[in-house]
């Protein structure tokens, strides 16, 4: 890879297991928590909650649900990045008052946030709205080609791609700060969304242990699979 910082921190981005307990500076943590804001979203929707886990007593209680894995309990910071489906309206309606605070909204601003946007995410009571999206969208695409509107769980899995993409900015900017993460996806899900008191529509998407690596805290070497199983050219 090139010399230069971005390049130096994917490469040394390790996932660390063990940790030293040094702590985390707050300040070290902000930058990179206002490095992950900047990731990218659909929709500009940002649909991604950091929760700092601090508490003595709630930190115990992740822990457990994150099956007392060791990054768990020892890792300096323990944070569950939550995804957040059903604040759409809500951060649609922030971008649009920032848009308006910047001068006379655009005509594409004005249809794609007060139009396009709530075809896409309203499903209905019960979602039962969605499927009928979905079939009207794959039907349209047999003749020319269709977004797809949107079905609950659609909707789901967008959030939560968003929401890794911000995790994974997260992890590089650490990185580059010279600190270690370990993003975890082995918990609880029931366990963890009641412990962080989160609302319907919500839901853990990982767990972020974070802190400086020990010497035992890389387990193996790296190991990728062939790059002409990941990248091809039509």
């Amino acid at each position: 890879m090139p010399e230069s910082p971005f390049y130096t921190a994917v490469e040394s981005r390790r996932t660390v297991r063990n940790f030293l307990p040094d702590p985390v500076p707050q300040e070290v943590l902000d930058r990179a928590l206002d490095a992950a804001r900047l990731a990218p979203s659909s929709s500009n929707l940002q649909p991604w909650e950091f929760v700092i886990i601090r508490d003595p007593k709630v930190r115990q209680a992740a822990n457990a649900a994150c099956l007392d894995q060791m990054p768990a309990k020892i890792a300096p910071v323990l944070i569950a990045l939550v995804t957040h489906r059903d604040t759409w309206h809500r951060n649609r309606d922030e971008i649009l008052r920032i848009f308006e605070a910047r001068g006379p909204l655009r005509r594409s601003q004005e249809t794609y946030y007060r139009r396009i946007l709530p075809l896409v995410y309203i499903t209905g009571p019960f979602g039962i709205l969605g499927p009928l999206k979905r079939l009207f969208s794959r039907i349209g695409s047999l003749f020319r080609p269709t977004p797809n509107l949107m079905s609950r769980a659609d909707i789901r899995v967008m959030a939560h791609k968003s929401t890794a993409l911000a995790a994974a900015t997260f992890m590089l900017a650490m990185r580059a700060e010279g600190y270690d993460t370990c993003p975890m996806e082995g918990f609880d899900p029931w366990r963890a969304k009641a412990l962080l008191g989160l609302p319907r529509g919500a839901e853990v998407n990982m767990f972020l242990a974070v802190g400086k690596r020990s010497e035992k805290g890389v387990w193996w070497d790296r190991v990728l699979m062939p790059r002409e199983w990941a990248v091809r050219e039509l």
